[in-house]
């Protein structure tokens, strides 16, 4: 393999590209005033001609997920990063291990033929292979006997082509179904009990980042049995709820945001250039608050503890409450174990929103002119007086 010395800029290179063969082009240098630190920019000033290959070799040896172009100074993310990914993100990656499997119209886009990022070392989405690469470059064994890998990973695609034969019409999700072009539910990647954060960082399903999504899910779920319940009521004509449908409405649109929130562990820069995470807005909660107060207003003075009865969409929120701390407390570990990285604005809406929940259940029966079932003491059910428990205890 022929090396390319040292030029300014991109132009440059690309002017070269037209006359040198793709396998050839693996460096893309820049002066030495502007070469990168460490070992790359020592290796420069000797005189060592910098071959990208190379730099990506050692990134791989020494279990890095990524290194800095010296033309450029960009981060260029390694195999090993690709490899966590789990799939080809379709941005024409340098290191792509799956060969540009999501890029449209890959094929050709080399100088003379394909280009090295196209020659596929695993097919996208397989979780079995991908993990097997990933514990070879952990070991260090990455690089031993490549033959043999080839063959392995030949194997492994020809398995998983025998188990999925009707994968080919269409790999899932925007890529249409086996029987549809249109986007569809399943990509099959999550197979074998892994899924995807809005990062591109592949975690097992029952990682924390993943339980806590999935309980505002349920959540937000059971909120959408409850709008049911009150619009069909609503219908009815008998009963009026005034702002309610639409307050239930926007809790659950809120409760994606805070899913989103969750599937995005960190504020900073994401790959691919992606803008910054946006903060949940902390007016969310003063909204809460606002609405519980409103109905507070209107509602009996609570004198007692009460039981999550009364009609069915009532019993329906006094769940949906419960469900709401259920998510509350799968928050809390992301705040504990993920170095804070969650916006404390979501947590709190999810917080205040069980209150909400709460408030609104006594609503409902008020509206439906339903009677609170207050709790009793053992003395009580035994047919022994007792006062009633005053205020009930909230957090």
């Amino acid at each position: 393999m022929l090396p390319v010395l040292i030029y300014p800029s991109y132009s440059a290179l690309l002017s070269i590209a037209r006359k040198v063969s793709a396998k050839t082009l693996t460096a893309a240098v820049t002066t030495i005033d502007d070469c990168a630190s460490g070992s790359v920019c020592s290796a420069m000033k000797s005189g060592e001609i910098v071959d990208v290959e190379d730099l990506h070799r050692n990134a791989i040896l020494e279990k890095r997920k990524s290194y800095t172009d010296p033309p450029t100074g960009f981060t260029v993310f390694t195999e090993l990063a690709h490899l966590k990914r789990g799939v080809c993100c379709g941005n024409m990656c340098r290191h792509c291990p799956y060969g540009w499997a999501n890029v449209r119209g890959a094929e050709g886009t080399g100088v003379n033929g394909p280009s090295p990022a196209q020659v596929r070392a695993v097919r996208s989405g397989d979780v079995v292979q991908t993990g097997r690469l990933v514990r070879r470059i952990m070991d260090g064994t990455y690089y031993d006997d490549e033959d043999s890998l080839d063959v392995e990973t030949s194997e492994s695609n020809s398995s998983r082509e025998q188990q999925l034969p009707t994968a080919a019409k269409g790999s899932g999700g925007r890529a249409g179904g086996t029987l549809t072009s249109k986007n569809v539910p399943y990509t099959r990647s999550g197979d074998m009990g892994v899924s995807q954060l809005f990062t591109g960082e592949r975690r097992s399903k029952d990682d924390i980042l993943f339980e806590a999504m999935g309980t505002v899910d349920e959540l937000c779920s059971t909120v959408g049995v409850v709008y049911a319940l009150i619009i069909e009521t609503s219908g009815e004509g008998d009963v009026n709820f005034g702002e309610l449908p639409l307050q239930l409405l926007d809790v659950m649109s809120r409760l994606f945001d805070v899913g989103s929130h969750i599937a995005r562990p960190t504020l900073s820069t994401l790959p691919s250039g992606k803008s910054k995470k946006e903060r949940f807005n902390a007016q969310h909660v003063d909204i809460l608050e606002q609405w519980i107060d409103n109905m507070t207003e209107q509602l009996p003075e609570l004198t007692s503890f009460i039981l999550p009865t009364g009609g069915v969409a009532s019993a329906q929120l006094h769940l949906a409450r419960t469900v709401c701390r259920r998510a509350e407390r799968r928050m809390v570990p992301i705040i504990q174990d993920e170095d804070g990285s969650l916006d404390l604005a979501a947590y709190s809406y999810i917080n205040r929103l069980s209150d909400y929940l709460f408030t609104v259940a006594r609503y409902v029966n008020y509206c439906e002119g339903k009677d609170e079932v207050q709790y009793r003491k053992e003395n009580a059910c035994l047919g022994v007086s007792s006062s009633s428990i005053e205020g009930r205890e909230r957090v």
